[in-house]
């Protein structure tokens, strides 16, 4: 189908097959409830290969291990798994299963393999187009666990692995979750670092059809390369398996402490509560304190020339979160705002709508909350 039709029809079907999931939102605020964790391949597909082992033992085992350190901190968690035990998952039942549980987050393990065995690391990777040929290989291998499935190219609706020009489709997603994933995917590897002291690969973004239909924040860790000989004993080993799944879970609990905190929740305890919680709403709306906005970029002290940033627009800043962000399309409309991230995204590729209420980010499903109240 992709080479009869072309690219331009490839993208017309796989349009209508992704954008769906990405116009959703989570309905709940505030608290975390269900995190859901997902160990890579499994089954009849083994993923990496090493001298001695499967990437797919090894992910369930780490996995296990997260969501066990998880339950027993936070035992009101629900902690949903993709796999319990050695079988096969498609690839987008795993994404559905996150969502049918209404999950807050979602984290995919996996470990890597290339030819150069000296090659080594960790990475973690939030869902996009790869800036990188190293991260479109990464999305490119995982992938192929789709070749595994019955009928894979009507049920992705043509999307081959193996093609580059497969991948295009990821760059006109607007992922609403992006800056949790962000968050989320620099506290794990973070975390990850510090605690096995393995080679920093940094995060990086790439088109993962695992996190292509989650309604949630998103991320897939590759724990290392099962392809290094050091690298394999240390991710076989329990006290390695330990290290990483303790770091996750420290990972999360951050995430976890920063989100409650900073989440907007309407509930008041009465009428009277509520009125006023409302009236506060509607000045902060009347003076403009809720807005969305297209994010162009942001950095950890003030950018000078801004404006070089998206040229042809006015380009704000806002200090929010210990980062300076720059954003353009400023409107209290989020319709009018996604009318204009195309046009927007022809400057810069990786921009994304934003919602900023009294100063401070909040999701785009908190900023509808908050309007669908005033209605």
């Amino acid at each position: 189908m992709i080479i009869r039709y072309g690219v331009g029809g490839f993208l017309f079907i796989t349009m209508l097959f992704f954008f769906p999931f990405f116009a959703e939102s989570q309905d709940k605020l505030g608290k975390i409830n269900c995190i859901c964790i997902d160990a890579g391949h499994g089954g009849k597909d083994p993923g990496c290969i090493g001298l001695k082992s499967y990437e797919k033992n090894i992910a369930l085992s780490v996995a296990l291990k997260v969501g066990k350190l998880i339950k027993t901190e936070y035992p009101d968690i629900k902690v949903v798994y993709t796999r319990e035990k050695d079988e096969f998952i498609e690839l987008d039942q795993r994404g559905k299963i996150a969502n049918n549980h209404k999950a807050d987050l979602f984290i995919s393990i996996h470990v890597n393999a290339v030819k150069n065995k000296t090659v080594k690391g960790i990475e973690t990777y939030v869902l996009g187009l790869h800036k990188l040929e190293a991260n479109l290989q990464v999305a490119m291998k995982e992938n192929a666990a789709i070749k595994y499935e019955d009928n894979y190219t009507v049920r992705y609706a043509g999307f081959d692995p193996s093609r580059p020009e497969s991948y295009i489709i990821f760059s006109m997603m607007q992922n609403l979750y992006l800056g949790k994933s962000l968050e989320i995917a620099g506290l794990v590897q973070e975390e990850l670092i510090k605690s096995t002291q393995k080679y920093d690969r940094s995060i990086r973004q790439a088109g993962f059809l695992v996190l292509k239909d989650v309604a949630m924040p998103a991320i897939l860790v590759e724990l290392g390369f099962i392809s290094n000989p050091e690298e394999e004993r240390f991710l076989n080993s329990l006290s390695g398996q330990n290290k990483m799944a303790d770091a996750i879970a420290r990972a999360f609990r951050q995430y976890k402490t920063h989100v409650e905190k900073n989440s907007v929740v309407l509930a008041p305890h009465s009428t009277e509560q509520g009125k006023d919680s409302l009236d506060k709403i509607q000045d902060s709306l009347s003076s403009g304190e809720l807005f969305y906005a297209i994010q162009v970029a942001s950095a950890v002290s003030p950018i000078k020339n801004r404006r070089d940033l998206c040229t042809g627009f006015e380009v704000e800043e806002l200090l929010t979160e210990k980062r300076y962000r720059y954003f353009v399309c400023k409107s209290s409309d989020l319709e009018e705002v996604k009318q204009k991230l195309q046009k927007v995204r022809k400057k810069v590729k990786d921009c994304f709508i934003i919602a900023v209420h009294k100063g401070k980010l909040i999701n785009i499903a908190e900023a509808c909350r908050l309007e669908k109240n005033l209605k």
